[in-house]
């Protein structure tokens, strides 16, 4: 009985993408990552919400992402910069997507 429901909830999930991660959890993370203080935790939850209904409209994400990630990098120490920007061209801790079906 029990591998039959594991089997069928495997089935389930195959070719969906993994939910990117919440707000919260970036922070958490970040914070893990770059050792943020919580003055810079306030910032960042500030900054996330001020962009939040801009970066649902498609056309616009990009650039919006853009400057929302200059305003985060502007809160950053020189140390947790370089460490930021480290982890950008690596990807980060993101989920990887896995193949398109």
């Amino acid at each position: 009985m029990v591998a039959l429901t594991s089997l069928s909830y495997a089935q389930g999930q195959r070719g969906q993408r993994p939910e990117p991660p919440s707000v919260e959890e970036m922070i958490k993370m970040a914070t893990k990552e770059l050792s943020l203080s919580k003055e810079q935790v306030s910032e960042w939850e500030v900054i996330h919400e001020k962009y939040a209904d801009a970066l649902k409209d498609r056309s616009s994400a990009q650039e919006t992402r853009k400057k929302m990630e200059e305003e985060l990098e502007a809160t950053l120490t020189e140390n947790q910069l370089e460490k930021y920007i480290e982890n950008r061209k690596k990807g980060g801790n993101r989920p990887q997507r896995g193949p398109r079906q």
